[in-house]
């Protein structure tokens, strides 16, 4: 059979070893991220009662984490099948360079995509999170001078430790879709190495 492009097999062995450490990764994070959101929720629900006002209020602080997680269990499926192309890179004998190329090219564009969308939502969530969680702590301040041990104690009472867990977890999904950036941006050079940038237009 025809031999393949050596080039072409280092780009499969990259691309499946990439994709192997963000899967995994993007993988252990999201399913830490969820448990976490999910019991919080639970909780702070159950603490809440069947007041509207505070159900919503819970609501939309899992909105826009809840997005990033959405999109961190797509980037995933697709990180899983930059797997399965890794493989039938190898079994394909007839790919040339340029159509290998292009096939990454896809890969990384729509990963990217998916990834910064997750960020987005991920850091619009944080940013949520923090303001209610400062909005809290200056209330307390405020409503009770800023004084002394008391003021202390109702603090910690109004900041409770679920309210940590959230940003965790929401951190843990800003850092699955670095993860999984990182990892896609890494096989741009391979890209290059496959189909270089033409000169002829420069002057």
């Amino acid at each position: 059979g025809q031999e393949l492009d050596p080039l072409i097999v280092r780009t499969s062995q990259a691309l499946r070893a990439s994709s192997w450490f963000s899967w995994w990764s993007q993988l252990i994070l999201t399913v830490v991220s969820t448990i976490t959101f999910v019991f919080a929720r639970n909780v702070m629900q159950a603490q809440a009662g069947p007041s509207p006002a505070e159900f919503g209020r819970i609501a939309a602080k899992f909105f826009f984490p809840g997005a990033s997680l959405m999109a961190s269990a797509v980037s995933l499926m697709w990180t899983w099948g930059e797997r399965r192309l890794a493989r039938r890179l190898v079994r394909k004998r007839t790919s040339s360079k340029v159509e290998t190329a292009n096939l990454l090219r896809r890969v990384v564009k729509v990963g990217v995509s998916l990834n910064l969308v997750g960020l987005l939502a991920g850091v619009l969530g944080a940013q949520y999170i923090i303001g209610t969680l400062a909005s809290k702590s200056l209330t307390s301040f405020a409503g009770f001078g800023g004084g002394g041990l008391a003021t202390s104690g109702l603090v910690s009472q109004t900041l409770q430790p679920l309210d940590v867990l959230v940003v965790q977890a929401n951190t843990n999904i800003l850092s699955s879709h670095f993860v999984s950036l990182a990892c896609l941006l890494w096989l741009v050079r391979l890209i290059d190495l496959l189909d270089p940038p033409s000169l002829e237009d420069d002057p």
